[in-house]
């Protein structure tokens, strides 16, 4: 990969674009199309001043996803652990300072997945309104958004929410033999 590979866009002229749908690009790779993730990290840059916004299809994101799934109605919306090592790495909420601690409960919410990535943008930026504090948004059978000041910040938050979630209920999956399964109806 070459920086003349690589898409660069202007965060200062698409807040002027009166069509969000529409891209101000600086450089636009002739081989390449954009990645429909783009009006997702555009909301983590100008609602969170985010420097870096992360996306993975981790599979611990989208295992936890249908952990919560199986919940049920009103319970499945909100990724909520405590009492763990990993939460510590998470700050403590937009323009908070400090990260969380030990005995404190981080909360991520769950959106649903869309056909198409760039029909989550409403979806991700209610999230993040509803959850001014959070640091990311995980997508129900997909992955998850994390984000963060700077590249070190959104990567060592990344690994965390990972880290996290393996452990997030694996003791109660392990011992009650919790299945999931995908209606056909």
């Amino acid at each position: 990969m070459k920086p003349s590979d690589i898409y660069v866009l202007s965060l200062a002229a698409q807040a002027k674009s009166l069509d969000k749908r529409s891209r101000v690009y600086l450089r636009s790779p002739p081989s390449y199309k954009p990645s429909q993730c783009t009006p997702l990290f555009l909301a983590a840059f100008t609602k969170r001043g985010a420097g870096c916004c992360i996306h993975t299809h981790s599979h611990w994101a989208v295992l936890v996803t249908l952990i919560l799934e199986t919940r049920g109605p009103g319970y499945d919306r909100e990724f909520r652990i405590n009492n763990i090592e990993q939460i510590k790495g998470f700050g403590r909420g937009f323009e908070k300072s400090g990260n969380l601690g030990y005995h404190d409960t981080l909360r991520i919410p769950v959106i649903e997945n869309t056909a198409q990535e760039e029909d989550l943008t409403e979806f991700l930026e209610e999230a993040m309104d509803k959850y001014p504090d959070t640091y990311a948004v995980l997508v129900r059978r997909h992955g998850v958004y994390v984000w963060g000041d700077n590249v070190h910040k959104a990567k060592t938050m990344c690994e965390r929410y990972v880290a996290a979630s393996y452990w997030h209920d694996w003791p109660n999956l392990l011992i009650n033999n919790t299945a999931w399964t995908t209606s056909s109806n």
